[in-house]
């Protein structure tokens, strides 16, 4: 018989909390509400609407528009204006027109957009995305097929119906062969809705990105723990076989890997966004891996570590925290996608166990009123206390289903339970002939509280008959507690294309919404290096007082901020390469204009005095030459007779 523990698992375990239940383009239609945001509303690279003056004829106009190398693309007569393409700067290319004394005004073709709240029915339930300023996000980008993230856990239901357009095949390092787009915890899953459930399709819930790309490597099992072996794998793969920008790993221990830190630190180019670790500890004195990594001493700079707040912007009670730990991001009752289950067999306990057996010599089981749901539960103490140093084993003589060309089975239920941490253990089992069982157990105290817990039964999968058994382990120690209350059982096994939701909390749940944002930022600025995303997420965190101190940022994720958004500048873009435009013909403010335009720096200007063979020439000086102008220190512009 195995045995667990309430508070850990062995291995490198996820990070999950306590369950607590299971884009637009530039047309928008009349009946979505429209908003500008300012300067930081988006319109159509290299388009610029140009009013002329009442004044102005159909020549004019098209010599101004000539002047700027610019062509027109449309027109609205009734209002005199028209929609031009330019090349360069279109900032630049309005203060040139607007210089013209025929033109009444200049400015972007906007695109205004319905507000991006996604019609997914539960999008209401999470707090975690407004919270981040993720609509606002939206009205910059919603993703994009482009980026990849890669989503290091216990695999990814890929085909949940919410998740599955966005899902690419993936692999499995746990057990190898099939099976890559299975998750027999639930844990991966969760959080790649976060990342990426498909927004505004009318189905469950929206991810921080709508499009993108969720690749599953599968690293953890069922029980939600995995190796270094296999994690280091799943890693290393994101650089060579398996590519991706951003992983998320949602997962940690307290034992460096000198194995995994060679993984992340070969692939610089990908971004690893992982969890700080539930424990409410200081990683600085007791470190947290993978999130120290980025960390003394070693510094690897394409980590980025995150803890969890709550829904009123306050550290979640069970995040670790330190200035190895980067920023914050929701974590606290997170609402997202959930393997589908059909549920075999269920029991509320409410019957007085017709059809279970107490195993010979052991202890007792019996019905108490303490209980999670309706009147009863099943307990290892109708005393009160269980006994020291007694086995107990209480099972269905019956099989409780058949499993014949079922996957990823498991039992889920609800438990109280108080008991000497480490010493004895609360079991739920599972067998196939009736006679040995298996399972894993629990042990600590549920602090008075009922919790909702599962254990992998996939060890079952495929038998024709399926027992299930609660048992109790105590040693003899004489130290017991009140021991422990099961309500609720029931045997579930995965429910192919199909869909279910479950609200989890934890820095598994907030890592997530980071390497969402990441993901956001990647397809709105597509050239970013790591650097750049890290420089950009960082820099566009709202700080809070509670953080101070608490993390290196002092604040909580900003998607808008982030991609550019909400007054967020980023990090600087390279600038683009200048190519001097043709300006024959066209006066000094005129020609300086449209250089600039084309993003070259004018320098000196000089007018020189007419020679036989030319009525003049202009020479336009780069302040540092060698930088600009395509590494061209004078640059000679002819002007045209009479100018």
């Amino acid at each position: 018989m195995g045995r667990g523990r309430l508070c850990a698992a062995l291995g490198v375990a996820l990070l999950a909390a306590v369950l607590a239940g299971s884009a637009g383009g530039a047309r928008v239609s009349k009946a979505g509400t429209l908003t500008q945001s300012g300067a930081n509303q988006q319109y159509v690279p290299g388009q610029v609407v140009v009013g002329f003056r009442t004044n102005a004829d159909p020549l004019t106009r098209r010599l101004v528009v000539a002047d700027q190398d610019a062509k027109t693309l449309d027109s609205i007569p009734q209002l005199g204006a028209q929609v031009v393409r330019v090349d360069g700067s279109v900032q630049d290319a309005i203060a040139a027109f607007e210089a013209n004394p025929a033109v009444a005004y200049a400015e972007p073709n906007w695109i205004y957009r319905t507000d991006a709240v996604p019609n997914d029915p539960r999008y209401s339930q999470d707090y975690g995305l407004p919270k981040i300023q993720a609509p606002q996000a939206w009205d910059v980008t919603t993703g994009s097929a482009a980026v990849t993230v890669a989503i290091v856990d216990t695999g990814v239901a890929s085909d949940h119906l919410d998740l599955a357009p966005n899902m690419v095949a993936g692999a499995n390092y746990v057990t190898g062969g099939p099976n890559t787009s299975l998750d027999y915890n639930g844990h991966g899953t969760h959080v790649a809705g976060t990342i990426g459930a498909r927004g505004n399709n009318g189905i469950g819930v929206a991810g921080v990105n709508w499009n993108v790309h969720l690749l599953p490597l599968r690293a953890l099992n069922g029980a939600g723990s995995g190796t270094n072996e296999d994690i280091a794998a799943a890693f290393a793969s994101t650089c060579t076989t398996h590519p991706a920008q951003i992983v998320n790993a949602s997962l940690g221990g307290t034992s460096p890997s000198t194995t995994m830190a060679n993984a992340i630190a070969g692939c610089p180019n990908v971004l690893f966004v992982v969890a700080a670790g539930n424990d409410g500890l200081n990683n600085d004195v007791t470190p947290h891996f993978p999130c120290n990594y980025g960390a003394p001493p070693y510094n690897l700079p394409n980590v980025l570590c995150v803890a969890a707040t709550d829904q009123n912007d306050a550290l979640a009670s069970f995040s670790n925290y330190g200035a190895s730990v980067d920023l914050a991001a929701p974590g606290v009752d997170i609402t997202s996608t959930w393997p589908a289950y059909d549920t075999l067999y269920s029991t509320g306990f409410e019957d007085p166990f017709t059809g279970w057996a107490n195993s010979p010599g052991s202890g007792t089981f019996a019905r108490s009123a303490t209980h999670a749901t309706g009147l009863y539960s099943a307990t290892d103490s109708p005393a009160g206390n269980y006994l020291p140093g007694t086995n107990t084993l209480y099972y269905k003589t019956a099989a409780a289903a058949n499993l014949s060309g079922r996957v990823g089975c498991r039992a889920s239920y609800n438990l109280r339970l108080d008991t000497q941490q480490g010493g004895d253990f609360f079991d739920v089992f599972g067998a196939s002939d009736g006679v040995n069982f298996h399972g894993s157990g629990w042990s600590g105290s549920s602090g008075g509280n009922f919790l909702s817990l599962s254990s992998d039964f996939s060890q079952f999968d495929g038998a024709a008959s399926f027992y299930v058994g609660l048992g109790f382990q105590s040693n003899g120690d004489g130290t017991v507690g009140d021991g422990g209350y099961l309500d609720d059982l029931a045997v579930k096994c995965l429910k192919p294309s199909a869909e279910d939701y479950n609200t989890i909390s934890g820095t598994s749940m907030a890592t997530p919404h980071v390497a969402g944002v990441a993901a956001l930022v990647k397809s709105a600025h597509p050239t970013y290096t790591v650097a750049q995303l890290v420089s950009a997420i960082i820099g566009g965190v709202d700080p809070l007082a509670a953080l101070s101190g608490k993390v290196s940022s002092g604040g909580r994720l900003n998607a808008c901020k982030a991609v550019g958004g909400c007054g967020g500048t980023g990090p600087p873009l390279k600038p683009p390469g200048c190519v001097v435009p043709n300006v024959i013909g066209s006066k000094l403010g005129t020609a300086g204009a449209k250089i600039k335009a084309r993003h070259c720096r004018v320098g000196k200007v000089a007018y020189l005095k007419s020679t036989k063979k030319r009525k003049g020439k202009v020479i336009l000086e780069s302040p540092k030459p060698g930088k600009h102008l395509k590494r061209n220190a004078k640059v000679s512009l002819w002007l045209g007779r009479g100018h």
